[in-house]
């Protein structure tokens, strides 16, 4: 395996071949530790279209749920933020004992706390773009389709 390339440089969104994670959704994984040599964080984008919906789950990690919480992607006890660029979400959240809802859109700045789950709906008329940051980098991520379908 080639050793990666460990310096300060641009990872740069629109050369990078975002792929689909499913058919109104596509990402892109742009610092992962396998790109930059670290663990501390994981970075890339997402666009999901007008309708489309996701769900997370950033539980303590346990056995018993493997990689996935009520049929969504667990990712383990990660903190993750997202700096919307475009587009809305609608999200409903629970954990804690408690839960919520809240929409945010482009210019917005959103902190996932660990032990909680998401789920999040495009409530616009536009994509939603949004660039991600989790940490400490998960172990794992779900599989993006292939490139360019």
């Amino acid at each position: 395996m080639p050793q990666p390339d460990i310096r300060p440089r641009v990872f740069a969104i629109r050369e990078s071949e975002a792929r689909p994670n499913n058919p109104t959704a596509k990402s892109v994984r742009l610092l992962t530790p396998e790109s930059t040599g670290q663990a501390r964080l994981y970075a890339g984008a997402y666009w999901n279209q007008p309708g489309s919906e996701a769900a997370w789950a950033f539980l303590p990690d346990d056995p018993d749920l493997g990689t996935m919480a009520s049929g969504m992607p667990h990712l383990g006890d990660h903190d993750e933020v997202y700096v919307c660029l475009s587009g809305r979400t609608a999200v409903e959240w629970e954990g804690a004992g408690t839960s919520g809802s809240f929409e945010f859109g482009a210019g917005d700045v959103v902190h996932w706390p660990s032990g909680f789950t998401y789920h999040l709906r495009n409530v616009g008329d536009e994509a939603v773009h949004v660039v991600w940051v989790v940490s400490p980098a998960p172990p794992w991520m779900a599989p993006l389709g292939e490139a360019g379908s």
